[in-house]
């Protein structure tokens, strides 16, 4: 009895097109919002609340130069 009979792969028909890239720009996104989440915790767990609020002042003042800087990339 062949249990692999509907698991199998169509054969390939021969076409010259490359397959699609994979998009891993929403896993990248949630992996960093993971990371700054323990960052932050740590962070407030050993500095305090004022350090942790300054850095991320700090990382928002750097997202907007960085956005500005790819929306107007001549200035």
């Amino acid at each position: 009895m062949d249990y692999n009979q509907d698991n199998r792969n169509p054969p390939q028909t021969g076409s010259a097109q490359a397959p699609e890239p994979i998009d891993l720009f929403a896993a990248a996104l949630s992996f960093i919002g993971l990371n700054l989440m323990w960052v932050f915790f740590a962070g407030w767990m050993l500095f305090g609340m004022v350090p942790v609020l300054m850095f991320a002042l700090f990382l928002n003042h750097l997202i907007d130069r960085l956005e500005d800087h790819l929306q107007h990339p001549d200035t």
